[in-house]
């Protein structure tokens, strides 16, 4: 899975395949499958973004 800002929303289906996928445009990142994540970064839709660091637990 790839992280990314995506700028507008975007639709996108697997050439032969019944899967689709649809992002909403939003400040955070997203996760979604590298091939459609890579659509839309090279339609300029989308920013890929590291993914986030999970939150340390406290101690105490």
């Amino acid at each position: 899975m790839a992280w990314a800002v995506f700028r507008r929303e975007t639709n996108w289906s697997r050439p032969n395949c019944k899967f689709s996928f649809n992002a909403k445009p939003k400040a955070e990142p997203q996760c979604f499958p590298h091939d459609f994540v890579d659509y839309a970064v090279s339609k300029g839709w989308a920013v890929k973004v590291p993914p986030p660091r999970r939150k340390e637990k406290q101690k105490g």
